[in-house]
């Protein structure tokens, strides 16, 4: 047999036997069924995981998009959509929550919530290398209509140039919109930050370096809608600006007027006996002692004394009637100067003419008028009473002079103070009205360079202050320290008919609380200013630093100018002319750093800090100018037909410290430049309702 032959019948033999083909057939089965294993089990249990995530996600992108809605806080966004995703057993690692365009409505935001988890792969190896797989689910929620106020910067005039930014500025709105009737300019070197914003031009907004963000670095979504001034027809707005005709049609409080100039006895206190016959003339008894060089008057039992001059010599003390009863009247005819120690006690006093005091002075309580001019000089001291100065009242340089608790009607100086302007109190050193009281001053008050000032204390004070010969109804020097206590009680009044000058470089001024303060004049800061409570109706402009000024030590803080619980409502009938304030209804300039002015939080003011003009044929507008940095205004600065300005390095923030207080900014047009900011850390609530609606669209 050839070996071909027994090759041959080798393959046939073992083509018939069968041993061992299950187990070949096995082995190249096996991968296949260990695939159909992994694709029924591993990835049939990721499709289930995959709807697991996937529900997931929709909860949680539902979740975030509500707590946007009432919140406006990214931070609390995703923090509400990681937590409900935690709940249901996914790590916070595998989250991932932000604010986006909506892709179903456009103009509107969304939340988009992605999950990835992974599941790791055993069976499948045998068919690949990988050894995990990822799941990934995703959801997107709609939030609902935008709230009714649009923005918390908003430039309302549509044939003006809107949003402009330039030099290096800067708008920081991160959790609400910027808006504009006419184009937004955004060149490159400028920012804004913003959940949105806003235009109305032909033209899409001007970044030519996308200057524009979304709040974290998420994109801010940029629609092209016309936007609603959100303050037309406010009702608070509208009662405010109706008040401008009141305060418009306010006239000076008169002088009282001069008492009787009855005829009696003179008196001459000096060093030799015949003081006692003129006291029996007048039916009084006088005495002296030596020992003291003191005289004492005594008219028990009178119920009035007539008196010509009173004179009182050199180095004499006098008791005035100090122990007389408070129901007799002294009426001085002539002029009276004490230069000595002099008390006068309880009663009636009518001088006539001119009281003039060099050295310690006290009156007892009582009703005192006085025909002229007072000038008061070393310490002099009046009990309560009514007092009626017709011709003002004058401290001399060094002068200590104290009132007790009164009324206070205080006619106008026929000398001007300081050279300056003639006015009904002029004080040069340190004067104090106890309180509560009630001042009438038809020629304004001036409180002159390092002097001391105080009127009234309490909540029961009430003040009428007319104008000085140069307008001005308060004028306050460089250095100068004022206090008008509050005014808040029930019939209590703030009003001043002429300009505040609210001070030199390094004055105090602070100004009485009140429901009310109706200023017709403007007025003027240039110190430290600090704003009690209430609304301030100015007919005119508001300016600070237009004549310079600073900060400086006020009621125990340093601050520039502070009020909290304030609106300022400007008719803008008068506009500055002082450097950079010229042309402007409101004004921050000369460094004027650190302003703090805080709207009411509650009430009828709610959240409106500053109104500007509200008449269409009125377009004074604001300006933040020089430097004035740090600005912090929470509520609305409302100007809707006049332009807000920018410049020079300044800045106008919203509160620092509470989210809750929020800075609106509104303008016919909004300017910035010259490395200026703007901030609103959230969206004001003047006018608006939070949106509530919240649909899943993806």
């Amino acid at each position: 047999m050839s070996i071909k032959s027994g090759i041959i019948r080798a393959i046939g033999r073992l083509a018939r036997n069968r041993d061992g083909n299950v187990l070949i057939m096995s082995a190249l089965l096996l991968p296949i069924l260990i695939g159909m294993a992994a694709l029924v089990t591993e990835y049939g249990s990721a499709l289930v995981e995959r709807a697991d995530n996937q529900r997931i996600a929709d909860l949680s992108a539902y979740a975030g998009a509500l707590a946007y809605n009432s919140t406006k806080s990214t931070d609390r966004m995703t923090a509400a959509a990681v937590s409900v995703a935690t709940l249901n057993g996914i790590p916070a690692a595998d989250v991932q929550a932000s604010l986006v365009a909506s892709p179903k409505t456009s103009g509107m935001n969304a939340v988009s919530v992605s999950i990835r988890t992974q599941k790791n792969l055993l069976l499948a190896r045998v068919l690949q290398s990988r050894q995990e797989l990822q799941i990934y689910a995703g959801a997107v929620a709609e939030l609902g209509a935008q709230p009714q106020t649009p923005g918390c910067v908003l430039a309302l005039d549509g044939t003006q140039t809107g949003v402009t930014l330039s030099g290096g500025t800067t708008i920081l709105a991160p959790s609400c919109t910027v808006a504009s009737n006419n184009t937004v300019t955004v060149p490159c070197g400028t920012t804004i930050q913003s959940i949105g914003v806003n235009y109305n031009s032909t033209a899409a907004p001007s970044q030519p370096c996308n200057g524009i963000t979304g709040p974290n670095g998420t994109a801010a979504v940029i629609a092209k809608k016309a936007t609603n001034d959100p303050l037309a027809g406010n009702t608070a707005i509208t009662g405010a600006v109706a008040r401008i005709a009141t305060v418009a049609a306010l006239t000076a409080t008169t002088a009282p007027t001069a008492p009787t100039n009855t005829t009696g006895g003179d008196l001459n206190f000096g060093w030799s006996t015949p003081t006692n016959t003129q006291a029996t003339a007048i039916g009084c008894t006088a005495t002296f002692a030596s020992s003291t060089s003191t005289w004492t008057l005594d008219c028990t039992g009178k119920s009035t004394v007539n008196i010509g001059t009173i004179t009182i010599g050199g180095g004499i003390n006098l008791n005035f009637a100090t122990n007389g009863a408070a129901t007799t009247t002294y009426n001085i005819a002539g002029d009276l100067t004490t230069s000595a120690t002099t008390s006068f006690g309880p009663g009636t006093y009518n001088f006539a003419k001119t009281l003039t005091t060099a050295g310690t002075t006290t009156f007892g309580a009582g009703t005192f008028s006085f025909g002229k001019q007072v000038t008061t000089g070393g310490t002099t001291t009046f009990g309560a009473g009514a007092f009626n100065f017709t011709k003002g009242i004058v401290t001399g340089g060094g002068a200590t002079t104290t009132f007790g608790a009164g009324t206070f009607k205080i006619g106008i100086s026929d000398n001007t103070c300081g050279g300056i302007s003639r006015v009904s109190l002029c004080n040069t050193s340190k004067l104090t009205f106890g309180g509560p009281s009630t001042f009438e001053m038809p020629g304004g008050f001036m409180n002159t360079g390092g002097s001391n000032l105080t009127f009234g204390s309490g909540t029961g004070n009430s003040y009428k202050i007319g104008p000085g010969s140069n307008g001005d109804a308060i004028t306050l020097g460089g250095g100068s320290y004022t206090i008008m206590g509050d005014a808040t009680d029930t019939g209590s009044v703030f009003q001043v008919v002429g300009n505040v000058n609210g001070g030199g470089g390094g004055s105090c001024f602070v100004v009485s609380a009140a429901a009310q303060h109706d200023i017709a004049g403007n007025f003027m800061g240039s110190g430290a200013i600090l704003l009690g409570a209430g609304i301030y109706t100015v007919d005119g402009y508001f300016t600070l630093g237009s004549n310079g000024g600073g900060s400086a030590t006020c009621n125990g803080s340093t601050i520039s100018v502070s009020g909290a619980n304030v609106t300022l409502v400007l008719s803008g009938k008068n506009k500055s002319s002082a450097g950079s304030c010229n042309g402007y209804v409101f004004c921050v300039a000369a460094g004027y750093s650190n302003i703090v002015l805080t709207a009411p939080q509650t009430g009828t003011m709610a959240k409106l800090a500053v109104i500007g003009p509200t008449s269409s044929s009125n377009t004074g507008g604001a300006t933040f100018a020089e430097g004035g940095s740090n600005a912090q205004i929470s509520g609305a600065f409302y100007f809707p037909y006049g332009p807000v300005i920018m410049n020079g390095g300044s800045s106008v923030l919203g509160s620092k410290t509470d989210t809750s207080k929020c800075l609106q900014l509104i303008g016919s047009r909004i300017t910035l430049s010259g490395g200026t900011a703007a901030t609103s850390e959230c969206i004001a609530a003047s006018g608006a309702t939070a949106a509530t609606k919240v649909s899943l669209v993806q």
